[in-house]
């Protein structure tokens, strides 16, 4: 019996045994995908990561601190990547090596020796789901939790070196002549309270955070607290002073949340909904009947309001949880498309049929996918359809490819 196919006496009494010829295809395909993954990984990390941690004032021990956190954020976006890459290097040298051809002529179908590209890809969607719906939440807090513990030293280096400091989430400016160790020279407060800019100056003052309460807290050394519109308060020794610091979006990303939390915040937002809805007949009602048309009016706007905020927060979560399995799926897709290309077109050169692939995925699956979801959180369209339309056309094109290669 022949063994080309990896079909032995052994492989029918034991069926569920990998055949020879696709467990080597699977080695090769494990192979240059751990080293392609790691390639492209190491190469943002280091591109985007510590341009980022330098721009935002992070020392490179910083961003080393937080790599662990943000390299499984990351890997959603770049397993896809290396799984096409992967798919055109090894059935490319695989049709250039004329392996695929002498595989067939030894009657083994050609959609057989996918096969281990494909099992990679739908376990790599499974993987890179689970990824995007657990690692990802639980990675941002940790980035969050380690940015706070370091702002501290941020804060400081950055007075040393620039002697101010401008924090958006906090409207907190900072101004000082130097810095002694940890404390500040003639430093310059400036924040808003209540709706209103508030000055402090001292001769030197001392920065902590307290991180349960979310504050700043800063103990200055004789100086004084000016008001707009009031007289300056003056104080000698030590005054110290509670700065609440907020971050400016209170409600968290749907990025950010878990699809099971998601589910339970879509149920709250259409019950919610449904309340309003009630109420708002309700008040009609009341309104009509006491021809209060004013009112009705008014209340009308604040509850047409309020609905529109719940609508759109209703669609980025939705669609968020849509795109977040279509996404995951475009592993398998990638392979499915990249198999039979690199196959069709491997034989004359790898760079076409890489090219074939990596470019339409590039510049029209992506920007599809990003349109569509675009339009999607804006309530143009509905996320349960429109997010699959980049991998039914992926589809399409696979399998006009597939048969391609089965025929010829």
């Amino acid at each position: 019996m022949s063994t080309w196919n990896g079909l032995s006496d052994t492989t029918l009494e034991m069926p569920f045994k990998i055949p020879i010829l696709q467990r080597y295809i699977l080695w090769e395909v494990l192979r240059v995908f751990a080293f392609v993954l790691t390639c492209i990984t190491v190469l943002l990390v280091f591109v985007g990561v510590f341009q980022q941690a330098t721009e935002r004032g992070l020392t490179p021990a910083h961003a080393l601190q937080v790599l662990p956190f943000v390299v499984p954020h990351m890997l959603p976006f770049t397993i896809p990547a290396a799984m096409l890459l992967t798919v055109s290097l090894v059935y490319g040298r695989l049709a250039g090596d004329q392996e695929v051809i002498a595989a067939k002529s030894a009657g083994i179908h050609p959609v057989s020796l996918m096969l281990p590209a494909l099992f990679l890809g739908a376990t790599l969607s499974a993987g890179t789901l689970v990824l995007s719906d657990q690692m990802i939440p639980w990675s941002m807090t940790k980035i969050e939790q380690h940015a706070i513990s370091v702002l501290e030293d941020v804060f400081i280096e950055r007075l040393r070196t620039e002697l101010q400091f401008s924090d958006r989430g906090t409207g907190l400016h900072v101004h000082v002549a130097a810095v002694d160790d940890r404390k500040l020279i003639h430093p310059v407060f400036r924040y808003a309270k209540n709706g209103r800019i508030v000055t402090m100056q001292a001769e030197e003052a001392e920065l902590r955070l307290d991180l349960k309460r979310q504050e700043v807290v800063i103990a200055m050394t004789n100086g004084f607290i000016e008001l707009p519109g009031d007289h300056r308060v003056f104080f000698s020794g030590t005054q110290e002073e509670r700065i609440r610091w907020e971050r400016e979006d209170e409600v968290r990303k749907a990025r950010d949340l878990p699809i099971l939390s998601i589910g339970t915040e879509i149920e709250q937002i259409e019950s919610f909904r449904e309340t309003q809805k009630k109420k708002r007949a309700i008040q009609a009602f009341m309104s009509m009947t006491g021809a209060n048309f004013q009112q009705l009016v008014g209340d009308v706007k604040t509850t047409t309001k309020e609905l529109n905020g719940d609508r759109k927060r209703y669609n980025k979560l939705n669609t968020e949880v849509h795109s977040r399995y279509a996404m995951a799926c475009s592993c398998f897709f990638f392979a499915l498309l990249g198999s039979p290309v690199a196959i069709r077109f491997g034989q004359s050169q790898f760079l076409k049929s890489f090219m074939l692939c990596f470019v339409p995925i590039v510049c029209g699956y992506y920007p599809l996918m990003l349109g569509l979801m675009a339009q999607s959180k804006n309530g143009h369209i509905s996320p349960v359809w429109s997010m699959w339309i980049a991998n039914l056309i992926v589809i399409a094109l696979s399998w006009f490819v597939m048969r391609k290669v089965v025929r010829y």
